[in-house]
């Protein structure tokens, strides 16, 4: 789970690794359900830009999903977030078919808007098995731990003997549809 920085929005991940939800803190609402898959996967990590208008979040899968934030306006009475009409929520994958009744609910989720892949290291390939110890973490070199720069820059961090960090940005394309491209990494800690 994580905390947005002003602290009005709380995310957490699905034990399937599925489903992302937001909640508003003030009034434990929730705001909204974004799908990162289909397929079991274990939640690295998960942060919420500067500006609380994206979310992205990393998996055993070895990707950077990165969501948009459907816009809060502020209730004058509660002075917390209250959740906005369809028409400003982030658009669904599959258009047309998430407005057909009686279909599964895969079709009407909402998608991340952009995804890139990162180094899992340790020899681990993407889409494998990763089990996580049971007990405590510590000693456990941690992977996929994001940061966001800015809203257009995530650092994706990993430890262990394969330590390393990746620079992401994300630009926008054609048609205003935007992508998450890997702008640099570098090797923080040696082999061996």
């Amino acid at each position: 789970m994580a905390l947005s920085p002003d602290g009005k929005l709380l995310a957490t991940a699905s034990e399937s690794g599925t489903l992302v939800r937001i909640f508003a803190t003030g009034n434990c609402t929730k705001l909204a359900e974004l799908r990162r898959g289909v397929d079991h996967a274990v939640i690295f990590s998960i942060a919420f830009s500067p500006s609380n208008t994206m979310l992205a979040v990393t998996s055993d899968k070895s990707t950077l999903h990165i969501f948009d934030l459907p816009q809060q306006p502020i209730s004058r009475r509660s002075q917390s977030p209250t959740p906005t009409s369809e028409e400003s929520a982030p658009s669904q994958k599959w258009g047309i078919l998430g407005k057909i009744p009686l279909l599964p609910r895969v079709f009407s989720d909402v998608y991340s808007i952009a995804s890139a892949h990162f180094e899992i290291g340790e020899g681990a390939t993407p889409g494998s098995a990763y089990v996580p110890t049971s007990g405590p973490s510590f000693g456990r070199p941690q992977k996929g731990l994001l940061g966001w720069c800015d809203d257009q820059t995530l650092l994706v961090i990993g430890s262990g003997r394969e330590g390393r960090w990746e620079k992401f940005m994300l630009r926008e394309g054609e048609e205003g549809k935007r992508y998450c491209v890997r702008d640099g990494w570098k090797r923080y800690l040696g082999g061996g």
